[in-house]
């Protein structure tokens, strides 16, 4: 599948899903496109399994736990399973990033 796809609960947000190869901790991913004011979920959420997100274009914002962090181009943001989560762009240009669903056992709880 070449085509970006809209994702439900987010807005202005466009993804497609990688290739898989087989790796035992490479669960899923997706390249996606956030339009300036976009971003996801529209309620931070949280899940057993990790995300890293990888900045190619733009910055973005995600929130860890009520905490935000601002991510820039060539940049990465690890989100450890368990973590209520979210991701914006915040800025006026686009923003693309790979999403990169990890098998990783939770976070300790606090």
């Amino acid at each position: 599948m070449d085509s970006f796809s809209p994702i439900p609960n987010h807005t202005g947000f466009m993804a497609r899903d990688l290739s898989m190869d087989g790796q035992e901790t490479l669960k899923g991913g997706a390249f996606a496109k956030i339009n300036p004011g976009g971003g996801g979920s529209l309620s931070p959420h949280r899940h057993a399994h990790a995300h890293l997100f990888i900045v190619t274009r733009g910055t973005v914002s995600v929130m860890l736990d009520g905490e935000e962090r601002t991510v820039h181009k060539y940049e990465s943001q690890l989100v450890p399973g368990g973590v209520l989560h979210a991701v914006w762009n915040k800025n006026q240009e686009p923003a693309e990033i790979l999403g990169l669903t990890l098998e990783t056992p939770p976070s300790p709880a606090p």
